[in-house]
């Protein structure tokens, strides 16, 4: 951690200052700096803009603006005009800017050029983003990910002086479009940078604990690439286009039957769904008179809408066909149950709705009356809730508007589930696609707290990361990999992505890609053993 400036205390207002190009700025930048604005305890006094304007797009950039990014782009270019009260700067001499910037008693510099260097003197603070390699600004940031194939894209806010990291966020790759790359990852950069400057402002480190990756190797701006490899990611757009148009992605349910949790989904018995639905996100519960109820969501494809429903499975494996659970106007998943107080309480997701709902069941499995919001005008996801050395703690995925919702996890507590809940200090707690989103309920294995993750990476759900939580307080989160679950296990199962137990079952759920012209044959009944068997085969 860097310590603070000993010029500043927490209760005098940060004052900061943020260097763009010359000429229109991306449009990200424009809402940057008005969000700077709005901080609290955060004064923008001053508006550097720098000699260099940005090169003008390509041929490749422009096809890829026409068919991945049209409309309202974050990535187009606008007139920055300087926010009220901040003065403003222009010039191509670095030893000018610098006496300038003196004068004007800043403490951060936000430096958004091309091509970002030290300034002597300069701010205590001085950081830029970098994507993949490069300053966010430049065309060609995050281009590399995208032309080489890589699975991740990383974006960084980094010290100008020695690239110290003040945060980091791994993200899948748009393995198509190098503008919707970029788009992905500045959504969540502009987080990191709203972040950085809160925790300075409240007397803080800069540093999140997102901050702990190497810094990559920086391409100078006017070395740019040919737009030659372009050629690459269209490739793949087309084999995407051509495999969606042949094949239709669907969630099926696994069950292992024993005692103690199943980690190995091999021996679990597949259920198919019928052809015109995907069953998800399996949550465990027992039920009455023995057995269990697997709370699932379910989306009929004509409508394209999540509901919840319970598949009745009886202890010696047989299953009923699901009843429903709760409907509202907007989609839902995600049925995450638990107890409490000798109740049991369900909070299911309803990002679409911007909520965070918190149910009590009033008679099992489909009669669920809602207490209250656990959060209103949030698009949370997959929020998971457990009980931890005498607290409560709810995580879930939280995205910066226009990122993926896999990529960044937040934590908050209370001290019972009714609330009321504060974020964690350090939020996001994890910034990485490959083991960020929740997959499950924590739950205790070998004296140890596991946290089923979702690799996201190369694509949503990809497979199960198990994540050891080591340290947990309101200001402290650390994890490290467990161990992996990944598909495959069976021919044709391309991904896995949930994970729940209740004493006697085990579910899993899997994804296979079906094709949409072939015949499809229903699954027949069969009963589930220990050793596992599957409840027929996908055609």
């Amino acid at each position: 951690m860097s310590p603070l400036t000993p010029s500043r205390t927490p209760s005098s207002a940060l004052r900061l200052a943020i260097f763009v190009p010359g000429g229109p700025v991306p449009a990200w930048v424009a809402r940057l700096v008005g969000d700077c604005t709005g901080l609290p305890d955060i004064e923008l006094v001053a508006l550097l803009r720098d000699g260099v304007a940005l090169p003008e797009a390509d041929w490749a950039d422009r096809l890829d603006g026409l068919v991945f990014d049209r409309g309202s782009s974050p990535l187009r270019l606008v007139p920055l005009e300087a926010p009220a009260g901040a003065a403003e700067w222009s010039g191509a001499d670095a030893n000018a800017a610098a006496g300038w910037l003196a004068g004007q008693g800043c403490d951060v510099l936000v430096d958004l050029r091309l091509s970002p260097f030290a300034l002597a003197p300069g701010p205590a603070h001085h950081w830029t983003l970098m994507l993949a390699g490069r300053p966010a600004v430049d065309p060609l940031a995050g281009a590399a990910p995208v032309v080489d194939g890589e699975d991740s894209t990383e974006i960084r806010l980094e010290a100008v002086a020695d690239g110290t990291p003040m945060g980091s966020s791994v993200g899948a790759s748009c393995n198509f479009s190098i503008r919707r790359n970029r788009r992905r990852a500045i959504a969540k950069g502009m987080g990191m940078v709203r972040r950085a400057l809160l925790r300075l402002a409240d007397g803080g480190s800069s540093e999140g604990p997102d901050a702990n990756a190497p810094a990559a190797a920086w391409v100078p701006a006017e070395a740019r690439a040919p737009a030659a490899p372009v050629t690459a990611p269209v490739q793949r757009g087309g084999g995407r286009s051509a495999r969606k148009g042949g094949a239709r992605d669907q969630w099926g349910i696994a069950l292992a039957l024993g005692e103690g949790i199943c980690l190995d989904p091999a021996r679990a018995r597949l259920i198919y769904p019928p052809a015109d639905r995907f069953w998800a996100d399996p949550m465990v519960w027992p039920a009455e008179g023995g057995g269990w109820w697997v709370f699932i969501e379910e989306v009929i494809y004509r409508e394209g809408k999540g509901t919840l429903q319970a598949i009745r499975v009886h202890p010696n494996g047989d299953w009923e066909p699901p009843v429903p659970v709760m409907r509202r106007p907007w989609h839902l998943s995600y049925p995450f149950v638990f107890e409490w107080n000798g109740e049991l309480w369900m909070v299911p997701e309803s990002g679409a709705n911007r909520t965070v709902e918190l149910y009590r069941c009033v008679g099992l499995p489909d009669r669920w009356e809602k207490v209250q919001d656990i959060f209103t005008g949030i698009d949370l996801v997959d929020a998971t809730l457990f009980a931890h050395e005498g607290r409560w703690w709810l995580l879930g995925n939280v995205s910066e508007p226009g990122a993926d919702k896999h990529d960044e996890l937040h934590a908050f507590h209370a001290e019972t589930p009714l609330g009321p809940w504060q974020p964690h200090a350090a939020n996001p707690v994890v910034a990485d696609a490959r083991f960020a989103r929740p997959a499950g309920p924590v739950f205790m294995h070998e004296g140890r707290l596991l946290r089923p993750a979702q690799v996201c990476v190369p694509e949503y759900g990809h497979a199960l990361s198990l994540q050891c939580i080591d340290r947990l307080t309101p200001s402290e989160y650390a994890e490290h990999t467990e161990g992996h679950i990944a598909p495959g296990w069976r021919p044709g199962i391309d991904c896995v992505h949930t994970l729940s137990h209740q004493p006697g079952l085990t579910a899993f759920d899997f994804l296979v890609r079906r094709p949409r012209f072939a015949p499809w044959r229903l699954p027949q009944s069969a009963p589930l053993t220990a050793a596992g068997n599957d409840e027929g085969t996908p055609a």
